[in-house]
């Protein structure tokens, strides 16, 4: 089953308190750019069918460079290799729960520090 770009925006929306309307306007403060790039970076990974134009524009209207932007700048901030993102979007996607596993085991490793 394909995870859909709206599922994305919901679900990273109510992760960081916020609604979906604050999600995809044209702030750029640092509370509504990071969970957007992190939308960027879930649509680049988890919907491998959806163009960097076609994301672009169902994330609020923005450039593909924009989102192209966002992925690279999720990944520094959260230590992913572009080119390990890129992988896995070639390889079809990860399942939706794989960012959930991904934090939890951020969170566990910077306690264990």
């Amino acid at each position: 089953m394909r995870t859909s770009v709206a599922d994305v925006v919901r679900e990273t929306a109510a992760k960081h308190g916020l609604s979906v309307a604050c999600l995809l306007a044209p702030s750029h403060k640092r509370a509504f750019a990071w969970p957007r790039q992190e939308a960027m970076y879930r649509v680049f990974t988890e919907c491998p069918h959806i163009s960097y134009p076609e994301a672009g524009r169902r994330l609020g209207g923005r450039d593909h460079t924009t989102i192209l932007h966002g992925v690279k700048a999720h990944c520094r901030r959260n230590g992913i290799e572009y080119a390990d993102a890129v992988k896995m979007r070639l390889s079809g996607g990860v399942s939706p729960y794989f960012h959930q596993l991904m934090a939890a085991y951020g969170s566990a490793m910077r306690q264990a520090a």
